[in-house]
């Protein structure tokens, strides 16, 4: 579990104060976007799991991957867009989550599930493109609202394997 009771080293990690400003949502491909909120993302879950846990690195391993998933990121997505949550996207921010559900790729990963790897996809996208607008406080909210939502409702590590 991860807890937030606790400040968190990765709260201040901050790649360039000179970010640019807002990007246009079609300046990346959705899978830059992804592929960039992908690590943002798998970068938060292992500093958390490592700061908070004294096991080893395989154990660690597969903590992380319960989050680190298609499986995970689309229980996520789903704590992300119910109607009650407390974690009020921008307009910007749900075009950019309806045009990463729609993202066709030649080739998706076995064994996972269509709808779940577009919602995985969306939330990776949003996470890349946040973090490259220069908004990694937003990005820290996020993921914060969502992993504790998640658990909230029951949607811990267990359940997403």
């Amino acid at each position: 579990m991860i807890a937030f009771d606790k400040e968190s080293p990765v709260q201040g990690f901050v790649i360039d104060n000179n970010m640019p400003g807002d990007l246009e949502l079609t300046e990346y491909s959705i899978s830059t976007l992804a592929w960039v909120g992908d690590a943002v993302f798998e970068l938060f879950i292992r500093t958390r799991l490592a700061w908070e846990n004294k096991e080893a690195s395989g154990a660690l391993h597969r903590k992380a991957t319960s989050f680190v998933s298609a499986r995970g990121q689309a229980c996520l997505m789903g704590c992300l867009l119910t109607e009650d949550s407390s974690f009020l996207l921008e307009d910007k921010e749900r075009n950019l989550l309806q045009r990463a559900r729609n993202f066709h790729t030649a080739s998706t990963p076995k064994n996972v599930d269509l709808s779940d790897y577009r919602q995985a996809t969306a939330f990776e996208a949003l996470i890349g493109w946040l973090w490259l607008c220069g908004n990694q406080e937003r990005v820290m909210e996020l993921i914060k609202h969502v992993l504790q939502e998640s658990q909230m409702k029951g949607q811990t590590n267990e359940s997403t394997r």
